[in-house]
């Protein structure tokens, strides 16, 4: 669980916050109901009513409560867009935790057996909608706020009338790093409430199967106890592990005093003077198993409770409303066009391949796709390809039909096929202070990409020369998320001998920095990418072993990068792609760069040395390396590895097909030390000599 932490997040001099890691499930539910209990005005009263409503409360049934469910998918056509499939899948481990017919329950230790519970209630995605409409019960919104996720993807999602459903937002990361996050019902009792109410959870934490895991899947079931008012078993703190937990308490009679657990290494555990229920859904730990009988009481009780409108829920005339009645025979819904496709540009014939994502409903007539511009123009197909031959900018369409209607989605300008004419000429020169960036014209731009909210831009507080430079600001963009700069064509005139240059400066900001930054080249438009350079960490850095948060460098603290161009020259043009990629919150700072030039050298005779004909990268090796080697027509090298000592450790034939070759040397096996190669073209006799180093 999760908090709505509202912080202004200033880019350079604010530090990203991390207050969770994937290694284990956590949530800052606590500090969120601390803050509603001062931000609602309504809260302190109506836990105080809660709180006696409990005390007093006896159990009248123990009938099934069904609670109508809706599941609202933030997304930005990542996996976070998980599937119908997976969000029946987390339903299905929710309701069995929920009524203990989870498998593992059998390995539920045996003090604690007597006391696990069938909780009576059960969770059903809703199959009509606030305004009466047919409903799957899952919404798909798409915004770039999924991946920094807080209070603030409920204004992108609006919640359902909190009365009739429990609402659910599942996304790609939360802003401080949680696994997820829920209210507890009296924080968010009265109109403060009203569009807050709910559960917020990563999309690797919903099911089983897709992005998720049978183990973090009952992340979901705690938040939903929260939601529930059930609180840690440790008590009302974020801190497990604190010898100060034993003075605490969940406010459960039959859960016993702890001082929480992340692990669950020792299952007999006493940490207050009592066996320790570590196996409580309500731990931290991953070996999480069941609910108590008094936290089944408790959640019944304000199930029964007005608070929060909980008691409206589970009315017979609200499973009527929300369509999650027995024997209810849902309709037909009317589908929600959809789609997505594997590439935005490319040169003369560019092929993208088009993925349906229609929703709302499991039913389908026909699909009707429109592609203008393109081969084919129409088509019927679920997932179609299409042949784009001449250059332009081009829209596509989906119309998805049932029996309950139709519905169509269009993107403009979604497809662009460049004219390979039109480009920059050497020499080329971009320093980023053009005030237009990326925009170049029209037919020239650089494409700025990220699986994150935060992206290279263009910023004057450090340059290598000039006033601006580009900052990929991976100090506020969470774990292993990236962005990527693409330049627009740049086109050979002449068949010169080229070398990229460019400047860039890093520094780590403690032991745990492995930010990494990546250069490619292509051939086609970005269709395929060559790596060219790759760094991280220490080797990435700029400043000496520094360490410096919220890194901005001096004018000494930039690098220059030479990378010859070799038989990417021969090219009539090209296009250059950097990746900056963050090693995790506390652990990340932003890399710059500037000064990205390409000039002609005198030579223009590829053969003169190996950099133009042959690469290895990366060197030193390691289970990456790669041989890329350009063959005018097919032909066989012979590959043999020497030590310093001049004895021969390994040969190999290498078989090139015309173009670029990319040929993996996995090479494990070979001792640190340092190696010559010596690559043989069989018919000429032409011998090409590298060195290279194995750590």
């Amino acid at each position: 669980m999760q908090t709505m932490i509202l912080i202004l997040f200033f880019l350079i001099n604010i530090n990203f916050i991390s207050l969770c890691q994937e290694s284990f499930f956590r949530c800052i539910t606590p500090e969120i109901n601390k803050q509603a209990l001062k931000l609602n005005p309504n809260a302190q009263k109506a836990k105080k009513l809660l709180d006696q409503y409990i005390k007093n409360y006896k159990s009248k049934t123990d009938t099934l409560i069904i609670i109508p469910v809706v599941f609202h998918i933030v997304h930005n056509y990542g996996p976070e867009n998980i599937s119908k499939e997976q969000i029946l899948d987390g339903l299905r481990i929710l309701n069995e935790g929920f009524r203990k017919k989870n498998y593992d329950t059998l390995e539920i230790i045996p003090p604690f057996k007597g006391i696990a519970a069938d909780c009576k209630i059960e969770f059903r995605l809703a199959k009509i909608d606030p305004n009466g409409n047919c409903t799957d019960g899952i919404v798909r919104i798409q915004s770039e706020m999924t991946y920094n996720a807080s209070e603030n993807i409920k204004q992108i999602a609006p919640i359902w009338d909190r009365s009739k459903y429990l609402n659910i937002w599942v996304v790609a990361s939360i802003e401080s790093g949680a696994a997820g996050y829920a209210y507890y019902p009296t924080s968010v009792d009265g109109p403060w409430g009203e569009d807050k109410d709910g559960v917020v959870i990563l999309s690797s934490y919903v099911g089983s199967i897709g992005t998720g895991d049978y183990t973090r899947s009952k992340a979901l079931i705690h938040e939903v106890g929260h939601y529930l008012n059930l609180i840690h078993t440790w008590g009302n703190n974020n801190d497990p592990g604190l010898p100060e937990n034993c003075y605490d308490d969940d406010e459960v009679e039959d859960t016993p005093n702890t001082i929480g657990h992340y692990g669950c290494s020792n299952l007999y555990e006493e940490t207050c003077n009592s066996l320790d229920n570590i196996q409580n859904y309500m731990e931290y730990s991953y070996c999480h198993k069941m609910f108590t009988l008094g936290q089944k009481e408790r959640m019944r009780a304000v199930l029964h409770s007005s608070i929060a409108n909980r008691n409206n829920l589970w009315t017979y005339e609200n499973l009527l409303a929300t369509g999650v009645a027995d024997n209810f025979e849902p309709p037909i819904c009317q589908p929600i066009a959809d789609f997505t496709y594997d590439k935005t540009v490319g040169c003369d014939s560019l092929t993208v391949n088009f993925i349906n994502h229609t929703w709302n409903t499991d039913t389908i007539s026909q699909y009707i796709w429109h592609f203008p511009g393109g081969t084919p123009e129409t088509s019927n197909a679920i997932n179609p390809t299409v042949k784009y031959n001449s250059p332009g900018i081009f829209s596509a369409s989906l119309t998805a039909i049932n029996p309950a209607g139709s519905n169509t989605k269009t993107k403009d300008s979604i497809i662009h096929v460049m004219n390979t004419s039109i480009g920059y000429y050497l020499p080329f020169i971009e320093s980023f202070e053009d005030p237009s960036f990326p925009l170049i014209n029209d037919n020239m731009f650089w494409e700025i990409k990220s699986n994150a909210l935060y992206k290279w831009l263009r910023t004057d507080i450090a340059s290598h020369s000039g006033t601006y430079s580009l900052i990929a600001p991976l100090n506020y963009m969470g774990l292993d998320k990236y962005t990527e700069l693409i330049s627009p064509l740049i086109i050979f005139n002449v068949t010169p001998n080229s070398t990229l240059t460019f400047y860039y400066a890093y520094a780590q900001r403690n032991q745990n920095s492995n930010d990494n930054l990546k250069v490619y080249i292509s051939k086609n438009c970005g269709e395929t990418w060559y790596l060219r350079f790759n760094k991280s960490g220490s080797n990435l850095q700029t400043t000496n072993g520094l360490y410096i948060p919220n890194f901005i460098p001096s004018n000494d603290q930039w690098q220059k990068v030479d990378l010859p161009l070799g038989f990417f020259s021969s090219s009539s043009q090209i296009r250059i792609k950097f990746v900056a990629t963050s090693s995790g919150p506390f652990a990340s700072n932003p890399i710059y760069i500037d000064d990205i030039n390409i000039y002609p050298l005198k030579s223009s005779k590829m053969e003169d040395t190996y950099s133009d004909s042959i690469f290895m990268f990366p060197n030193p090796f390691s289970e990456q390396t790669e041989l890329t080697i350009y063959s005018e027509i097919y032909k066989v090298y012979n590959l043999q590895i020497y030590n310093i000592l001049g004895d021969k450790v390994y040969e190999r034939d290498l078989y090139l097909n015309e173009g670029l070759n990319n040929i993996k040397l996995n090479l494990k096996f070979l001792n640190p030390g340092v190696y010559i190669l010596s690559i043989k073209d069989s018919k000429n006799g032409k011998n090409f000599i590298l060195k290279a180093i194995k750590n």
